[in-house]
């Protein structure tokens, strides 16, 4: 008998060190697609539309692949159903939005890469509700936060749009017309934008940073403190590409922002806040900082 216990104790250590071995290697692979191949494409400024499709479903992929691996431990990555929902819904939306600002890129609805992702969300989709009973309740709390990321998003888009400012050049604000006729444009852009920056980055770099790294640093007793700083860091690395053209960019807009990031995901263990700041911030950043040229420089 108690041989037999021994054996089943023995074959769950055998399943759970397998199933760490595949999250880290998904990690890893996630890490590889976000890092080393965007920002270095990126940084010598290689714009093959057709990389970036591809680069785009092998990261959409993995993490919905991720979520799914990770079904019963989603709690440890600060994933929970309203995240899950915003994943499946916000990818495939975001080719309907540059469908609609009629972009030239085949990731635009109803392009091939485009209908790959739709197919991805719709299995994804179906194979949670197969599997109904293991996917956590969707929690009022999410909601709260994701209207608080969205809050604090704005906030820190405001505080940081003086400095940005300085990254726009003179001959880039234009002087014609109304400032208020500009501020009514510019305003009228956020919503839908807010929605493409949270299909577009939020679905891919939030799972990533703040999600899987911040759980798989958390099993290896990092202190959070530390996971962190290092999320920040790393997230500010995989941005390098803009050390040159952007440098107030990258030495100081987006590690500012990462922090915020994973401040939100750290304090309400969950990533819908995280996302609806990213989703924010990303669509009122520049916007902001370039009506604060106008005043600084008109």
């Amino acid at each position: 008998m108690e041989k037999t216990r021994e054996n089943s104790m023995n074959e769950q250590l055998s399943d759970t060190s397998r199933h760490q071995q595949v999250s880290w290697i998904l990690l890893l692979g996630l890490l590889f697609l976000r890092i080393p191949l965007i920002a270095i494409l990126k940084y010598f400024r290689v714009e093959l539309d057709w990389i970036d499709a591809i680069v785009r479903i092998g990261t959409y992929s993995l993490t919905v692949f991720m979520i799914w691996w990770e079904i019963d431990h989603l709690a440890e990555f600060h994933i929970d159903t309203f995240v899950i929902m915003i994943v499946i819904l916000f990818g495939p939306i975001q080719t309907l939005i540059w469908s609609y600002w009629k972009l030239t890129r085949l990731l635009v609805f109803p392009n091939i890469p485009s209908l790959i992702i739709w197919l991805i969300s719709i299995v994804f989709a179906f194979a949670l509700w197969r599997d109904r009973s293991r996917v956590p309740q969707l929690k009022p709390a999410s909601l709260k936060w994701f209207f608080i990321g969205t809050l604090v998003g704005l906030v820190a888009s405001s505080v940081l749009s003086f400095p940005f400012s300085f990254q726009i050049l003179s001959e880039q604000v234009s002087y014609g017309g109304s400032v208020k006729a500009v501020l009514v444009d510019i305003l009228a852009d956020i919503p839908l934008d807010f929605v493409n920056q949270i299909g577009y980055a939020a679905v891919i770099e939030e799972p990533l940073f703040r999600g899987f790294l911040w759980g798989h640093l958390k099993k290896l007793d990092w202190h959070e403190k530390w996971i962190w700083l290092f999320q920040a860091g790393l997230f500010t690395l995989g941005h390098f590409y803009y050390i040159n053209t952007d440098p107030i960019l990258f030495w100081m807009i987006i590690p500012v922002n990462a922090l915020v990031f994973g401040w939100l995901a750290w304090r309400s263990r969950t990533l819908a806040s995280s996302m609806a700041a990213h989703g924010i911030i990303n669509s009122t950043g520049y916007s902001f900082a370039y009506l604060v040229a106008l005043f600084r420089l008109g």
